[in-house]
């Protein structure tokens, strides 16, 4: 979540324009962590650096072979896009509100329960509600 106005960092694959969150699976030097997870990964696939994690919950649902945790942190910095050293892929970076972010993915029926999820976490870290408003891309360093 991007502190100042309240909305999501969403990464959008470069040849589909697939929206995805950071994040991804767990490697020996997280230690079992899922929140030094989340870091490492919104490092390498966002070069994004966030505050601490707030577990919001986890997300199952018929077809899926295992449950995802979902996590909110603020935004404390970003670098210069990189390639993600995993795929390769140099991902589009944007500040989306959450309502934005939930028509980029397709969640079906967890959607709701992910949405008010992620409020929860806005009224905990005292965050705005953020008002509707075009994406804004992540093309150069910034820090809250």
């Amino acid at each position: 979540m991007h502190r100042h106005h309240g909305r999501v960092l969403v990464l959008l694959e470069p040849h589909t324009g697939v929206a995805i969150l950071p994040g991804g699976a767990p490697e020996v030097q997280d230690q079992d962590d899922p929140a030094s997870t989340l870091r490492r990964e919104a490092e390498a696939e966002a070069v994004a650096r966030i505050g601490s994690p707030l577990l919001l919950g986890y997300v199952t649902g018929p077809g899926m072979q295992r449950g995802y945790l979902r996590y909110a942190a603020a935004l404390t910095n970003v670098g210069p896009a990189q390639p993600d050293p995993a795929t390769g892929h140099t991902y589009t970076r944007i500040l989306a509100t959450r309502e934005q972010a939930t028509e980029l993915f397709d969640w079906e029926p967890a959607t709701a329960d992910q949405l008010a999820a992620v409020h929860e976490a806005r009224r905990q870290f005292g965050l705005p509600r953020a008002p509707r408003q075009p994406f804004s891309e992540l093309t150069t360093p910034t820090a809250w």
